[in-house]
């Protein structure tokens, strides 16, 4: 029953049977669009300089290279911009914070290629505002299939709603201090073990920074979809597979290195096997409970 309802959801997404394709179409479209916004808001937000006095004034401020180029623009090419012109955001405060935690004292950031800086901050901003509107995206998405779902479907998905959160949190903090932390500083020593400089590209960095956030948020969102899909019948915990751990790891392992083929496919396999356990005994409890329900 429990998944004919889930392809109810799906598919017939309103308690009016009557409802025309093209309304779900254009709720879809909307909702979406909704979604966008919010995005462009967020990444607005995390690119926008917060120390606008600076970029303005100063000897560095952009009034200051303006007036430069104009008093003597034969001259453009001594102009110091060796502040950035006095720009900071909420992105670069991250990578500052970021550079200063995991990588050790001798290391040295640089910029490399020149052309993809901003490419990397502005993927860095837009991984964070997804981050950040993560909660409405996941309202817009339980709005848009809500009208399709049974009244006790309807409680666990408000119930694994905050779960999820609280999840992808902690997918968040142990990909920064652990999986980032533990790779970057694993290659640098490796590195050094060579004699070779410590000298890490800015793109390089975050890209390595990035890779680290979203493989851990992703190893913490599988256990929260199995103890959904336990709640509502559709995952048996005492099933041969799930009760063969030896396959479980196997498959997570493989799935864990096609995209992560490198040093973060072990770390991120430990972090999975730390919060599946857990998740496991859970799920085993939760059908317990169910059949003294039933």
């Amino acid at each position: 029953m429990c998944e004919i309802s889930l392809w109810r959801s799906l598919w017939l997404l309103s308690e009016d049977r009557e409802m025309p394709l093209t309304y779900h179409l254009e709720e879809l479209r909307a909702r979406v669009f909704k979604i966008l916004i919010a995005l462009g808001i967020a990444i607005a937000v995390y690119m926008a300089p917060i120390n606008i006095a600076n970029m303005l004034g100063g000897d560095e401020g952009i009034i200051s290279i303006v007036a430069s180029i104009i008093r003597n623009p034969w001259n453009i090419s001594s102009i110091s911009i060796g502040g950035g012109g006095g720009y900071e955001s909420l992105t670069t405060l991250f990578i500052r914070y970021s550079r200063d935690f995991i990588l050790p004292p001798d290391a040295k950031l640089i910029v490399g290629s020149v052309g993809s800086v901003f490419t990397a901050v502005l993927q860095l901003a837009l991984i964070l505002a997804v981050i950040t509107v993560l909660p409405y995206i996941l309202y817009q998405v339980v709005a848009f299939i809500w009208p399709g779902l049974y009244e006790h479907e309807k409680r666990i998905v408000k119930k694994y709603i905050m779960i999820s959160s609280l999840y992808v949190a902690g997918g968040m903090v142990a990909g920064f201090f652990v999986t980032a932390y533990t790779v970057i500083r694993a290659g640098l020593y490796w590195g050094a073990a060579a004699e070779a400089e410590p000298w890490i590209t800015l793109q390089g960095f975050v890209g390595d920074l990035m890779t680290s956030i979203m493989g851990t948020v992703a190893i913490f969102i599988v256990p929260v979809a199995l103890l959904m899909g336990t709640e509502l019948g559709v995952i048996d915990p005492d099933s041969e597979v799930f009760r063969n751990k030896k396959l479980i790891y196997a498959l997570a392992w493989v799935g864990i290195a096609l995209f992560f083929p490198d040093l973060t496919t072990l770390i991120l396999l430990l972090l999975f096997i730390a919060v599946y356990e857990p998740s496991f005994r859970y799920m085993k409890r939760i059908k317990r409970r169910r059949s003294s329900q039933a």
